[in-house]
């Protein structure tokens, strides 16, 4: 909601399906336990809030560029059949 927290920053957002993408250029590694519980709070939140959440490596945009493509197609042609998302507001970076 306007004036509440902040929920942590994304790569794109397409609002009307509440399909998000992260770029994981520095992804925390789970043998950090800290880095690794805010990466995991930020995409617990913003789940819990109804967002999908996909993230994508640049090595696999890379390497998989069609594969990648089709598991952000997949999220935003599903978003129909998921309850409405909270209402974020969405700042650009």
């Amino acid at each position: 909601l306007p004036g509440g927290p902040h929920l942590g920053g994304v790569d794109a957002y397409w609002p009307d399906q509440a399909v998000a993408v992260e770029l994981d250029t520095r992804a925390p590694r789970q043998d950090d336990d800290e880095l690794w519980s805010e990466h995991a709070r930020k995409r617990e939140h913003l789940e819990r809030l109804g967002i999908t959440v996909v993230h994508l490596t640049p090595r696999k945009l890379r390497e998989a560029r069609e594969q990648q493509a089709a598991v952000v197609r997949t999220a935003l042609m599903a978003a129909p059949d998921r309850h409405p998302a909270a209402y974020v507001v969405v700042l650009p970076r």
